[in-house]
C-alpha cells in the first residue's frame, strides 16, 4: 500500500500518495477506535489524513499524521425522519506511522487524541 508513497518520499508528490494509501486501508487497520469518544463506529468515507511532520531514519520513514474522521451515533427516528437515525460526530486522532523502507510495510501507534 505504501510502496508508491515511499517511491515519492522527499518529493512534492509524497503527501498525495501517502494520503491515498491511508484512505485505501481497511477500517480496522488504523488505531482510530482508541481516539473515539462516543460510539467507536467510524464512517470510513470520512477519514481525512494530514501530515503534521515527517523524518527519515536509516530503515524507515516516520510520519506524524493527524486523522479527521466521523463517529457514527445511532439515533432515534421517533419523528419519522430517517435522517435523524444516523448522526455523525467529528473526531480527531494523531498517529505515528512508521514506513519500513525495505519491506514497504507500515506500523501504527497513537500519538495523541482529542475531540
Amino acid at each position: 500500500m505504501f510502496d508508491q508513497a515511499l517511491k515519492y518520499w522527499g518529493s512534492d508528490e509524497f503527501p498525495q500518495y501517502f494520503k491515498q494509501a491511508i484512505q485505501s486501508l481497511e477500517l480496522g487497520v488504523l488505531p482510530l477506535k482508541d481516539c473515539c469518544n462516543h460510539s467507536a463506529v467510524i464512517d470510513q468515507s470520512t477519514i481525512e489524513p494530514i501530515i503534521l511532520s515527517s523524518h527519515e531514519t536509516k530503515d524507515s520513514v516516520e510520519v506524524k499524521t493527524g486523522v479527521f474522521f466521523c463517529e457514527v451515533l445511532s439515533g432515534c427516528a421517533c419523528s419519522d425522519d430517517p435522517s435523524q437515525a444516523k448522526i455523525l460526530e467529528n473526531s480527531y486522532c494523531e498517529l505515528v506511522i512508521s514506513l519500513d523502507k525495505n519491506t514497504k510495510e507500515a506500523s501504527y501507534s497513537s500519538a495523541f487524541s482529542a475531540s
